[in-house]
This record gives C-alpha cells, structure tokens and sequence, in this order.
C-alpha cells in the first residue's frame, strides 16, 4: 500500500508499561495525516466537539479558552522519509515546539489501515488511519 495521500485517523491510543490504555483526545478523535510525494507531511488530531472560542479572533479569547483550545488540538508538519520499516518524521513546525526534530515511528499496513507507532517515555503510542 502507498503512504502518499490523505489519511483519516481512527484511534490514538496509549498504553502505559502497567498495561493501562489512555486516549489523549478521546476515544471519538477526529485528525487528519497527509503525506505528499516530494516528501512532505502535515498531521492535525483534535478531540470531537471542540467548542468554538468564545470571542471574534483567537487572539481576543480569554486565557482560560485559549488553554483549552491548545489543549484540545495537536498539529504538526515538516518532511518525512521511510526507513527500513519506519517513517521518520522531520518535524519543521508544531503546536508544541517540543515536538520539533526527527521523531520515527514503526510503520504498517494491516489491510486497509495505516498504523505508525512508537514507545516514548516508558508508553506504547499507537495511531491508526484510514483513507477518508
């Protein structure tokens, strides 16, 4: 199966070393993943049902709602490379600028499923996506 498209997540999942299965948006997440052919990526998750900010502009919303809403959402894009089995993504810019560098996740198909996954701090990351 080719990685190149769009694909449309279906579960973010985390297991902790104790066996402990957390979904940091919810288990209903909605996100998308894009992977072009000159070697690009773009991947955006948000929890389902976010409420709109309060006020005409981000920048005029309240503390509290704009926490919330950085909260609430993941975003992230750069390059990306395959490697033996993995992805490795070169990320340019994020939400959370710790995000940024080269971050690798194992890659799989399982039928029509795209599955990239990774261990980070002692937990078991584990995106599943579709085509939409």
């Amino acid at each position: 199966m080719d990685l190149v498209g769009a694909w449309k997540l279906v579960e973010w999942r985390i297991v902790s070393a104790a066996g402990r299965v957390s979904h940091p948006f919810g288990p209903d997440a909605v996100g998308l993943l894009c992977y072009t052919s000159d070697g690009h990526m773009s991947a955006t998750v948000a929890r389902a049902g976010r409420v709109p900010l309060p006020a005409e502009t981000a920048r005029h919303a309240s503390a509290e709602a704009q926490a919330e809403a950085f909260a609430s959402f993941f975003s992230c894009a750069g390059r990306y490379e395959l490697r033996n089995g993995h992805v490795a993504h070169d990320i340019e810019m994020a939400l959370n600028p710790i995000l940024v560098g080269t971050q690798i996740r194992e890659l799989n198909f399982d039928d029509d499923r795209l599955v990239l996954a990774a261990e980070e701090n002692g937990r078991w990351h584990t995106m599943i996506w579709v085509r939409p």
